[in-house]
């Protein structure tokens, strides 16, 4: 085939799309070999000053064209397309391209799931046999059964939907249900579809799942859900739903509960229920109950005349209905509203009487609530609370307030649980469309730029009590002067973090050039890291990389390998901490090479690497001392005490602890006081001097009491009943485990409620008590096999606080 021009890379839509569009160029070229192009990137690498070890190989560019990849290699990409057509405005274009399809594949990945149903639909009107078939069906169905709504945008397929839920979990055919908004159909290009991955991740933590048991991969994710999902009188709710694809992964077996599902599609293997426009009769009888029925009897001709002017639309009929019962409107005969909606139809921008109907509303509005709105439809996120209108409209947070109500009230914005707020699809899209000819772009960019400030800085001020510990390892944050939810405490961070996270992120994707990706990246690093988001944190960690700024690219590069090392990928993590550590001696970072060369040591450990973590380590621990980095020193020390002890240097590991521990004394930071205390009783353990080591854990212990650190008192029960039973008090090593099972349980760290279990277990069994023990040896099993590891007969639990990647 014979191309007189290259292949236009604007026409893709997805990673797929993009590679079939590469495979194109490769035939526009002549069709080379593999070979060949990897030969042409290696000259131009080499050219570039890239050193030799970075070569490419024929097999790693054949991979470029496979259109079941993931997640591309932009570098080697963009280098195969310069090989193929060496024009930089055409490479640049390309890698354009793949900045847009590659933020669309990750935006996929942010969605809020919610327990419970929303708050159930006011005036729901009509729709009575399809509702007593949809519960006849729902009552009936067999677990995973999917059930369908479809029909056209506004008809009311999610009213109808969480109508019937609340009427099956009324009459306890159900105890509870899960939703979801799919954002099958976002007016807003950079809001696809959800992936269905992210779709189980928030799933498996709503039913329970820690983060860290969460699996990866999409058939590990499945299998999980599934088998939490079992035996549960469980309804679930997939609103706005795209495709077939999207849903099948989220129907849970036949031991689980039904499916109910909306679409503007209908949705094949699903029993369909296609809901159409209000029936003349319904519509006029939802008048009758917002309007009233007394200026609806008096002129029925026209009412009837104005629901047929509102499609019969239950969202246009609802917006119509509020602009007729405002205060200023009810002197207004119905003849002057349909003279009024008759009026807008020279007017209109979205389908059919949607925008005239939009557009009453919205006309009705005070200057100030037109602006907000237009404003909201362009939040990169889902939803957002007060504070977040407050950034984006510039205001107070009584005025946002007042504003947010009064978009609620003329039912342009829909509250969520916990004073959330949400647009409606269309209303977003006519939004958009306001906000491009209301508002200059400079204005647009300033309310954006507003916003992003606010996520930086809560976010710092979260962070700040949600792990002070590392503090110091995150950048400074500028008070942009708006106002903030009251962070004041890990409780009240936590809350926040988890309720905005899928936000945050968003805003780090949407944030690259203005810098906000990687002050996003490296503030909310241990959150991610901790709470095992691993999708999030690799969207936020990549879009930072892309920074213009050599040491934002360094630290996104070092949390992409900290983060990658968390589910095993420990060659990958290598290469991006190196390449981290190359960024931060080029810009003459000496923290931040620092930085680097202490993950390049946890990485090392945690591939059992030790010899070669040390060295990493002990440069990491001289450069932090000659910087003056008493953080940096005191987590060098830490990784390294470990690290020694793992080689069986047991008087290198206490020297390298009792530093560290100095340094906790000085800075008076209780929690790290007691993890340093809990690594030199696990020094004193490992070389028998075990009553040394239980005074060091009951220090820990009462540390942890003090500083009401309760990760940190688990942690220091585990040590205790580990010693106890080395010592035989199996009395004490039991009464210890049985606390280390509880609070285990009740802070959801399940690699320790494994340790804790299988402890107990060896303690029953010292006291002659094998039917327990085998409980909790089963127990212990069964929590080794959710995290992915060996049956706790293969292996010995080890006491002692871990190693720490990242900074």
């Amino acid at each position: 085939m014979a191309f007189t021009e290259p292949p236009d890379p604007g026409h893709a839509r997805t990673l797929a799309e993009l590679i079939t569009g590469l495979r194109l160029l490769k035939a526009w070229a002549g069709g080379p070999s593999y070979a060949q192009i990897a030969d042409g990137v290696n000259r131009l690498w080499t050219a570039a000053g890239r050193p030799p070890a970075e070569r490419t190989a024929r097999t790693t560019v054949a991979d470029c064209f496979n259109t079941g990849r993931a997640r591309p290699n932009t570098d080697l990409l963009l280098a195969v397309v310069e090989v193929l057509h060496p024009d930089p405005g055409y490479v640049a274009h390309w890698q354009d391209m793949l900045r847009v399809v590659r933020s669309r594949a990750e935006a996929a990945t942010f969605v809020q799931a919610q327990l419970g149903l929303p708050e159930a639909i006011p005036h729901f009107t009509g729709r009575r046999a399809e509702l007593a078939r949809l519960c006849a069906v729902l009552g009936g169905a067999a677990g995973g059964q999917a059930s369908a709504i479809a029909g056209m945008a506004g008809v009311g397929k999610t009213g109808l939907a969480v109508h019937a839920g609340h009427e099956l979990l009324r009459a306890g055919r159900f105890d509870n249900a899960l939703f979801v908004n799919l954002r099958g159909f976002h007016p807003d290009p950079g809001q696809p579809p959800v992936d269905p991955a992210a779709v189980l991740d928030s799933f498996l933590r709503l039913l329970g799942v820690p983060g860290h048991a969460v699996p990866a991969d999409l058939p590990g994710k499945e299998r999980v859900y599934r088998e939490r999902s079992a035996g549960r009188r469980l309804l679930v709710v997939l609103d706005n739903a795209h495709s077939e694809d999207q849903v099948r992964p989220l129907l849970p077996d036949e031991r689980g509960g039904p499916v109910l599902v909306t679409s503007r599609l209908e949705l094949p293997g699903a029993a369909q229920l296609r809901l159409d426009v209000l029936s003349p009769d319904e519509a006029l009888a939802y008048l009758r109950r917002t309007v009233g029925s007394e200026r609806v009897d008096q002129e029925p001709g026209v009412a009837r005349r104005i629901t047929a002017e509102l499609g019969r639309l239950p969202l246009t009929l609802n917006l119509a209905a509020l602009r007729m019962t405002a205060p200023a409107h009810r002197s207004w005969l119905l003849a002057d509203h349909l003279e009024r909606l008759e009026q807008r139809r020279a007017h209109l921008r979205l389908d059919d009487a949607v925008d005239a109907s939009i557009s009453l509303s919205y006309d009705h509005l005070g200057e100030p609530e037109r602006r907000a709105l237009r404003l909201l439809a362009l939040h990169p996120g889902a939803d957002l609370d007060v504070h977040g209108i407050a950034a984006l409209t510039g205001t107070g947070l009584e005025e946002a307030t007042r504003t947010a109500d009064r978009l609620v009230a003329a039912s342009l914005v829909r509250r969520r649980e916990a004073d959330r707020f949400e647009l409606h699809d269309l209303i977003r899209a006519f939004g958009m469309a306001r906000a491009e000819d209301e508002d200059v772009s400079s204005g647009r960019r300033a309310a954006l730029a507003r916003l992003l400030d606010y996520y930086a800085f809560a976010s710092a001020t979260a962070m700040d009590h949600y792990a002070p510990r590392v503090r110091d390892h995150r950048p400074q944050v500028p008070d942009p002067g708006l106002p903030i939810p009251p962070l004041t405490d890990r409780a009240s961070a936590a809350a926040w973090l988890e309720a905005e996270r899928a936000n945050l992120v968003s805003a780090g994707l949407h944030g690259v050039a203005s810098g906000h990706a990687g002050l996003l990246s490296r503030i909310l690093f241990r959150y991610l890291q901790t709470g095992g988001y691993i999708r999030e944190a690799l969207a936020l960690h990549t879009s930072a990389m892309e920074s213009a700024d050599p040491v934002a690219r360094g630290h996104a590069l070092v949390s992409l390998g900290a983060t990658h090392s968390q589910v095993g990928r420990y060659d990958v993590a290598t290469r991006f901490a190196e390449q981290a550590l190359d960024c931060f001696r080029g810009a003459e970072d000496r923290s931040g090479e620092c930085r680097a060369l202490g993950t390049l040591g946890a990485i090392a450990s945690w591939n059992a690497d030790f010899a070669r973590s040390a060295g990493f380590l002990r440069g990491a621990l001289s450069l932090a001392r000659e910087i003056g980095a008493r953080a940096g020193e005191r987590t060098a020390l830490t990784n390294l005490g470990y690290v020694y002890g793992r080689l069986g240097r047991y008087a290198e590991a206490l020297e390298s602890h009792t530093k560290a521990l100095a340094i906790d004394q000085q800075t008076g930071d209780l929690s790290d006081m007691g993890r340093t205390l809990l690594n030199i009783g696990d020094t004193h353990l490992r070389t028998g001097r075990h009553e040394e080591a239980c005074g060091f854990f009951h220090r820990a212990t009462a540390i942890a009491e003090q500083a009401a650190d309760r990760d940190l008192h688990l942690e220091a029960l585990l040590c205790l009943a580990d010693v106890s039973l080395e010592l035989g008090r199996t009395g004490h090593a039991r009464t210890a485990h049985e606390s280390a099972v509880a609070l285990a349980a009740d802070l959801g760290i399940l690699h320790q409620a494994a340790r804790a279990h299988l402890g107990l277990a060896r303690a029953l069994t010292a006291m002659g008590d094998p039917a327990r023990a085998r409980h909790h040896w089963l127990t212990a099993r069964e929590h080794h096999r959710e995290l992915g590891l060996p049956d706790p007969e293969e292996i010995t639990a080890a006491a002692g606080h871990s190693v720490t990647a990242g900074g």
